[in-house]
């Protein structure tokens, strides 16, 4: 005979609390005191209870999963992002799924993978997803954050990086450095976070180039990645054309680039030409890049988009809001502060 299903109800009974107190215990939003909350985990445990989670989504209207649509985890970036945005959303009592839609011949089944749970809401990163893929949850109701995305939309809230900042932030230094013929370098494969932070670099320098004290060039290397960089170095060696101040519109693309120049023993780093990335990924830390860098934070990048969603969760008719996270510049090797003094 098949052993009686244990409820709520039993739980409630033997922990001597409410059934309402037993539903709220397994909700880690939900505020109640450890001591209360440990007695439920208890005689749960005792009875061999388990949530049952499709009752929860049927009574909810929706589950308990967060739905994270990315492309490109192979960008160092990202993979961090992703994985503070896992952390971030499992602390609010909520479960991510992620899919990475970079293969567009199969964005559909992924697509189709994810709609047919009843999402508490998706998070879309930055990356190629068009902006369909937002429309499609849209359409269903289903709240959408965007991060770091050229996206306008009406109906989702959007959580970017001051990209315009970073672009300025890593001008001002190179010109306190008395850098004078300046580079910015993104892939040519553009993303809208790498075109507005060359934009923040060009305009910030706009005003020195129209006076003739500096000169200023914008270049691009085949793929924003390491080998992008260091084919980017080796050409630019052999063209024999330095620039003695470059900002990279990426970390990874500066580091292939800094190998590049380690290989030749040309230019001496910063005398020469002093470097700047942009991200401050793990790698730039490394001794062998000791990188100089504008930092961008991705525990607050993933703070902001799980604060926006929760808040859209709790209010669904509000106007959707903008923001932005702030950066930093983080000095090391590459330009160190003393230089720009």
């Amino acid at each position: 005979m098949d052993k009686p299903s244990v409820t709520s109800a039993d739980v409630a009974r033997l922990a001597g609390v409410s059934q309402s107190t037993v539903s709220r215990s397994f909700d880690s939003s939900s505020r109640i005191s450890d001591g209360t909350r440990q007695k439920v985990f208890a005689a749960a445990d005792e009875l061999g209870y388990q949530v049952n989670k499709a009752a929860q989504t049927m009574i909810k209207k929706r589950s308990d999963l967060v739905g994270l649509v990315t492309a490109g985890l192979a960008d160092p970036f990202r993979s961090e992002f992703l994985n503070s945005l896992v952390l971030e959303i499992q602390n609010n009592g909520l479960r991510p799924m992620v899919i990475d839609v970079s293969d567009t011949h199969t964005i559909d089944v992924q697509l189709q993978s994810l709609i047919q749970y009843q999402l508490s809401g998706v998070i879309i990163t930055s990356g190629t997803p068009s902006e369909a893929v937002a429309k499609t949850f849209i359409k269903r109701g289903t709240p959408v954050v965007l991060v770091n995305r050229a996206d306008h939309s009406s109906e989702a809230d959007i959580v970017n990086l001051d990209n315009e900042k970073a672009g300025a932030l890593a001008a001002e230094a190179l010109m306190k450095a008395g850098k004078r013929k300046l580079m910015v370098v993104r892939s040519k494969v553009a993303s809208y976070s790498s075109v507005k932070r060359t934009k923040g670099f060009l305009d910030k320098l706009s005003p020195f180039v129209k006076q003739g004290s500096i000169s200023l060039e914008e270049a691009f290397c085949e793929t924003g990645n390491y080998h992008g960089g260091a084919q980017f170095g080796a050409d630019l060696l052999a063209s024999k054309h330095y620039p003695d101040g470059v900002f990279f519109c990426m970390d990874c693309i500066a580091c292939g680039f800094l190998d590049a120049l380690k290989q030749s023993n040309t230019l001496a780093v910063p005398t020469d030409i002093a470097v700047i990335g942009c991200d401050d990924i793990s790698i730039a830390r490394y001794q062998s890049y000791d990188l100089t860098t504008v930092r961008q934070s991705p525990q607050k990048m993933a703070a902001a988009a799980v604060s926006a969603l929760q808040k859209r969760l709790k209010q669904p008719n509000t106007k959707p809001i903008q923001q932005k996270v702030s950066v930093e510049l983080v000095f090391r090797g590459t330009l160190t502060e003393s230089n720009t003094l």
